[in-house]
C-alpha cells in the first residue's frame, strides 16, 4: 500500500509527498523496533523475577535446613559429650545410658545448599537477566562459598563404633531411640534398654576403653562444634540474601 502510494508520487514527481511517505516509513519502522524491544525487555524482567523467586524460596529452604541441622548437631553433640565423660570418669545414670550416648553420638546430618536454580541460570547462561551488578556479586558469593566439609563430613567415629556395637543393639536403637521423615529429618526418641545392665556394661567397656575411638569421638565433636558454628554464619548470611532478592522481587 505505501509502496504503491510513493510509485506514484515518484512518477509525478510529488517530492513532498515523497518526503511524508518516507519520514512514516521510517517513524513506523522505528516504533515496531522500538516495540519489539519494549516487548522483549518485558519479557527478560518477569524471566529474571521468576528466577529471583524461586531463589528466594531456595534461600529460605537453606534457612530452615541449616536451623534444623544446627539443633540435630547439638543433640549429637550432647550425646558424645556424655560418652566422653564417662570415659574421663564420669559417673552415669545406666550403662545402657551410656552405650546409647556412644551410638547417637555417630549420627550425621549433612548439609547441601539449595543451588538448583542459581545453576540452571547460570548453565544457561542468563545470569545476565539480573540487572543489578551487586546482586549478582552476593549471589555468587553465596553459592561459591556455599560448600564445607564439616557439614557433610562422615567421621572414622561413625564406622568404627558402629562396628563395636553388636548388630542386635543397633538394629534395637535404630526401631525404637531414632526415627526419620520423607523429607530426611532426624529425630532422636526415648527409649527403654532391650539388654540387661551387665551386657550393656561390656559394650561400654569396649569403647569407652578404646583410646583410639575415643580420640576419633573428640575430632567428631570438634567437627560437630566447627558445623555449628558455620552452620549459624550461614544463616545470617542466607537471611541478608533473602532480604536483598526480596527488595527486586517482592
Amino acid at each position: 500500500m505505501i509502496l504503491r502510494r510513493v510509485i506514484a508520487h515518484f512518477r509525478k514527481q510529488e517530492w513532498t509527498a515523497i518526503a511524508i511517505d518516507f519520514v512514516i516509513v521510517v517513524v513506523g519502522v522505528f516504533i515496531g523496533i522500538q516495540v519489539s524491544n519494549w516487548n522483549a525487555a518485558r519479557a527478560d524482567d518477569a524471566r529474571a523475577r521468576g528466577y529471583l523467586e524461586r531463589i528466594a524460596a531456595d534461600v529460605d529452604a537453606d534457612i530452615a535446613g541449616y536451623r534444623n541441622r544446627i539443633d540435630f548437631w547439638n543433640k549429637v553433640s550432647a550425646y558424645g559429650a556424655k560418652g566422653l565423660a564417662y570415659a574421663d570418669g564420669a559417673r552415669a545414670a545406666t550403662q545402657w545410658d551410656i552405650l546409647l550416648a556412644y551410638f547417637q553420638a555417630s549420627q550425621v546430618a549433612e548439609f547441601w545448599t539449595t543451588q538448583t536454580t542459581y545453576d540452571e541460570l547460570k548453565s544457561a547462561g542468563e545470569l545476565g537477566l539480573i540487572a543489578d551488578l551487586k546482586l549478582r556479586e552476593r549471589l555468587a558469593k553465596y553459592y561459591t562459598n556455599a560448600g564445607n566439609p564439616a557439614l557433610t563430613e562422615r567421621p572414622k567415629y561413625r564406622e568404627h563404633v558402629r562396628g563395636t556395637i553388636p548388630l542386635d543393639v543397633q538394629l534395637y536403637i535404630w526401631g525404637s531411640c531414632y526415627s526419620s521423615d520423607a523429607t530426611g529429618e532426624q529425630e532422636f526418641l526415648d527409649c527403654k534398654s532391650p539388654i540387661d545392665e551387665a551386657r550393656a556394661a561390656g559394650i561400654v567397656e569396649a569403647i569407652s576403653g578404646d583410646a583410639a575411638l575415643m580420640a576419633e569421638l573428640r575430632y567428631w565433636m570438634s567437627t560437630m562444634h566447627v558445623a555449628s558454628l558455620i552452620g549459624r554464619d550461614r544463616i545470617a548470611s542466607a537471611t541478608n540474601l533473602r532480604k536483598a532478592v526480596a527488595e527486586h522481587a517482592p
